[in-house]
């Protein structure tokens, strides 16, 4: 539903409160994650004093495969762009921590922002000219929403799409922030910060701390600047829309830490140990779950079903979202249970180790 909100646009307080939250941390958190878990899956390999460095090479180009498929299908695909730039993590492994730190910061800074704000205050020649996916996306999500069969959905969604998905990530500077999100997360891995959790309890409070300022100040920051008015730095230009896009990664950034780090928190606090493990099996086959939300979705909100987008409304379709992850959980333990793998996991490991001896069934 939120693909095609910028059709037609709604910013209900609902809305502003579900796209503060969650529009632009999900896919940061996954990409933290996702520089952990290269670090569990290389140190795990190296301990057997093997270099795992091709196979997870050959491992992102399956994941980018099963990416494109998703992406024929659902355009917002985050993992045909993880095996893509996921592969950054193997020029850097072999750096120690500090020049590790230092690669995240650089990226995490977004420099090339900067300097565009720089280049369009001093209107140097192409500085001014609009992102080439602001031109791209109406087009695309026009044609999505006109799709009336798969066919044409696919069609879309195979190039254009595609296209449109990919300036997206260079332009609004989200490519870099996956990369710097991606070091982090194996640094994160190589000290143990999910692991020692004695070790690192006054680390995370003055990190929780320190993220909840910052969410705090860039948000202030972030809402003075968006009330300026457009010709605050030039008559007419793009200088404001590039500081604001260099607050907003800021804010977004700082909006993920504090979500991990209060999560992280509350886990540890027992009363709620339990409450939070139930989403553990969902951990378990979170691959699966992430595609079948497209295949169960899809039909339900494009027009190439029902056209909910159209008809469902906010309210209805996040209570929709909350009672269909519900039923996820429930499937979820009893997968796990039965199962070593979720059905896509497994494929991917075989895939990556060519071969189809990897246990499935319990």
């Amino acid at each position: 539903y939120f693909e095609l909100y910028w059709i037609n646009q709604d910013p209900t307080l609902l809305h502003n409160i579900v796209f503060f939250l969650f529009a632009g941390k999900a896919y940061a958190i996954f990409a933290l994650m996702f520089g952990l878990s290269f670090f569990i899956i290389m140190d795990n390999q190296a301990r057997k004093g093997v270099n795992f460095s091709y196979r997870f090479a050959w491992r992102l180009v399956v994941l980018l495969i099963i990416g494109y498929i998703h992406t024929l299908l659902y355009l917002g695909d985050i993992l045909s762009v993880l095996g893509i730039i996921g592969l950054s993590l193997l020029f850097v492994q072999k750096l120690n921590n500090r020049w590790l730190l230092i690669a995240a910061a650089l990226c995490l800074l977004q420099l090339p922002f900067y300097y565009q704000f720089y280049a369009a205050l001093n209107n140097w020649p192409g500085a001014n000219d609009a992102p080439a996916h602001w031109a791209v996306f109406p087009e695309v999500y026009g044609a999505i929403a006109k799709a009336t069969n798969f066919s044409e959905l696919i069609a879309v969604n195979s190039w254009d799409g595609l296209t449109a998905k990919w300036l997206y990530f260079v332009e609004s500077g989200r490519g870099i922030q996956l990369v710097g999100l991606f070091i982090v997360g194996l640094v994160l891995g190589r000290i143990g910060f999910f692991t020692q959790v004695e070790r690192f309890a006054k680390a995370r409070v003055i990190a929780l701390a320190t993220a909840l300022v910052a969410t705090t100040v860039f948000y202030l920051l972030d809402n003075y600047i968006k009330q300026l008015p457009a010709t605050i730095f030039q008559e007419q230009g793009m200088a404001k829309m590039y500081l604001e896009q260099i607050i907003g990664v800021y804010l977004s950034t700082a909006i993920m830490a504090s979500i991990l780090l209060l999560f992280i928190q509350l886990y540890l606090w027992q009363p709620l140990t339990t409450i939070l493990n139930l989403l553990a099996p969902c951990g378990r086959i979170s691959l699966s779950i992430y595609l079948i939300q497209a295949v169960v979705g899809i039909p339900i909100f494009y027009s190439v079903g029902l056209g909910g987008y159209l008809t469902l409304g906010q309210t209805n379709s996040l209570l929709l979202g909350i009672g269909f992850y519900g039923l996820l959980i429930v499937i979820a333990h009893w997968w796990v249970k039965r199962f070593y793998y979720g059905p896509v996991e497994w494929l991917w490991r075989s895939a990556t180790y060519m071969t189809t001896q990897v246990p499935f069934k319990r």
